[in-house]
């Protein structure tokens, strides 16, 4: 048998010890890219969670500009996939409202705390808005609506 030469061990290929470095530095590679693969989809769960707590509060916002707090203290809105509920505390005593020029107006008017909560989702954090409430306590114009009726004898 003939001897091999260097020139052909050169072409013979990979070596165990040139096959452990180049899988070493594709572990390394690799293991960079996870981490960052990893910190991504933190990144993008923590998004997400933040667009639906957003989502929900502006739900809930945007609910407080029909509430009257005074006709419904509280109560909930189910909106399929979540409800929101909410409570009011009154602040201030209830007032009659003054009617100009002078006089008691037709409303009953209270300030009055009001908080939205999340009962299916405890990570979305409670909102707490001042709102006004009001109730319509009598009718005192409305003689002057119509005419009063005059009874013949």
């Amino acid at each position: 048998m003939q001897a091999r030469t260097e020139r052909d061990r050169a072409e013979a290929g990979f070596t165990l010890l040139e096959t452990i470095v180049a899988l070493v530095i594709l572990t390394a590679g690799l293991m960079g890219f996870y981490g960052f693969l990893v910190t991504m989809l933190n990144g993008a769960n923590r998004l997400q969670a933040a667009s639906v707590e957003y989502d929900r509060q502006a739900n809930a916002l945007e609910l407080a500009k029909t509430l009257n707090p005074m006709d419904a203290p509280e109560g909930s809105f189910d909106l399929g996939s979540y409800r929101i509920r909410w409570s009011s505390q009154l602040l201030k005593s209830v007032h009659q409202s003054t009617r100009y020029p002078t006089g008691a107006g037709v409303f009953k008017v209270g300030l009055y705390l009001v908080t939205f909560s999340f009962p299916d989702d405890r990570d979305v954090a409670s909102i707490a808005v001042t709102k006004l409430g009001y109730h319509r306590d009598n009718e005192p114009f409305q003689n002057l609506r119509r005419p009063p009726s005059t009874a013949s004898n």
